[in-house]
């Protein structure tokens, strides 16, 4: 994995990606079951139904989440979806969120109740046997049933929002998690994780190589079971996505590099649940800047990296900036083709957290529609400067690569000296 630490939040992370609930005001001593306004329906229902409940059955989409707080010892844990009525692949496929109302996929994401325990994150100090379970069914192609049983009665209703996984509902501390039958492996995944000395960044590749999508390896990495086996341990789910998506966009782009340059401007556009992309690639090595901008806030963040890529994190950005960036390499990927990339990425006002997948799949179903061609890079920013709501001034006052191509300077894309 990269070099630096990645509990680091960027900028808009910090201030922005928080929920502030009408109700509650974020303080969980005044949330509660009936007046929380994300539960409703049969959620709260199937709620009611487990409060007095010490022992849970249900499948597992598979859901796994470890948390950052206390690090390093963490909580770890699994989620048991209560409604039946729901399609549980589709709990863990963001893929196809896109196409979801924001109340049905929160609908979807808060009927996943959590068991968790605290453990350790290195997993050669006698990890507890619940962990076992946990491990077997993050590794599972396919939802499995589980019996879990909590050590009291459901206590915490606060839906679990989180910087960069998706949400969760319920939480409880869980007494043993069992598994009631047995989870579905894939051959290549199987022989990854059962490599007591391949490297993380080798698994990562040869799994990717294999057809396992970023969703199944950040759900390995974070439950502990990629690496050399002497140095497994738990890894925070938010840290996990954001690792996973820099180590596959630095292996994309190694190839990228090689590529010829395409012949002129492309923009491309998307917008769904209250966020919108707009994607220009110039006719220019690889230079990549994310500008992220916060309609409530009237706030505009960037990060940059030029033709020799990042030596730091992206602080301003954070997890966005990774998750952007990934999608925009496999396309040049697919393509044969080399080009830089600028992202005009803006969350609007009805935006509520459901992690930063959605910066991924906005960005991947932008490039999936026929761009617009240009003649320069002008004639690109007119074409958007009307569907920006914070203007398209806020952004250009943030943005290096836009005053680097439009003076046309070759300055950025050298490469540094040794």
């Amino acid at each position: 994995m990269a070099n630096w630490d990645w509990a680091s939040a960027g900028g808009s992370e910090r201030r922005l990606e928080t929920l502030r609930c009408e109700v509650c005001r974020g303080v969980a001593k005044n949330c509660s079951l009936m007046k929380c306004p994300y539960y409703r329906g049969t959620i709260r229902e199937a709620l009611k139904a487990v409060r007095g409940e010490k022992v849970v059955f249900g499948p597992t989409p598979p859901t796994v989440l470890v948390g950052e707080w206390g690090y390093p010892r963490v909580y770890v844990g699994t989620g048991l979806v209560l409604s039946p009525e729901l399609d549980f692949k589709l709990l863990e496929s963001p893929g196809s969120w896109l196409s979801k109302p924001l109340d049905e996929l929160l609908y979807m994401r808060l009927s996943i109740l959590l068991g968790r325990s605290r453990a350790g994150v290195k997993l050669s100090r006698s990890p507890p046997k619940i962990l076992d379970a946990i491990q077997e069914s993050s590794a599972s192609q396919k939802p499995v049933d589980l019996e879990l049983k909590l050590s009291s009665s459901v206590v915490r209703f606060v839906p679990g929002f989180g910087v960069r996984h998706a949400p969760h509902g319920p939480a409880g501390t869980a007494e043993y998690i069992r598994l009631v039958d047995n989870p579905s492996i894939p051959r290549p995944v199987d022989r990854v994780i059962g490599d007591p000395f391949m490297p993380v960044l080798e698994a990562v590749e040869r799994l990717t190589s294999g057809g396992v999508d970023e969703y199944y390896i950040v759900r390995l990495l974070s439950s502990g079971l990629l690496g050399r086996r002497i140095d497994r341990k738990l890894v925070p789910t938010e840290w996990s996505i954001t690792a996973v998506d820099d180590m596959l966009g630095k292996m994309a782009l190694r190839r990228v590099k090689s590529y010829r340059i395409i012949g002129e401007f492309r923009l491309h556009s998307f917008s769904a649940l209250h966020n919108a992309a707009h994607i220009i690639l110039t006719p220019t090595p690889w230079m990549f800047e994310l500008l992220e901008g916060w309609v409530k806030s009237m706030e505009v963040y960037s990060d940059h990296e030029l033709t020799w890529g990042r030596t730091s994190y992206a602080e301003n950005t954070g997890g966005a900036y990774y998750a952007c960036r990934l999608p925009i390499l496999t396309h040049l990927e697919r393509l044969k083709a080399q080009s830089g990339a600028i992202v005009f990425f803006e969350v609007d006002e009805g935006w509520i957290p459901l992690g930063v997948w959605r910066f991924r799949e906005i960005v991947r179903a932008a490039l999936k529609e026929r761009p617009v061609k240009c003649g320069s890079l002008a004639e690109a920013l007119e074409l958007i400067k009307d569907r920006l709501r914070l203007g398209l001034q806020a952004y250009l006052r943030r943005s290096l690569l836009t005053t680097s191509i439009t003076r046309q300077t070759k300055l950025y894309w050298k490469q540094p000296p040794p």
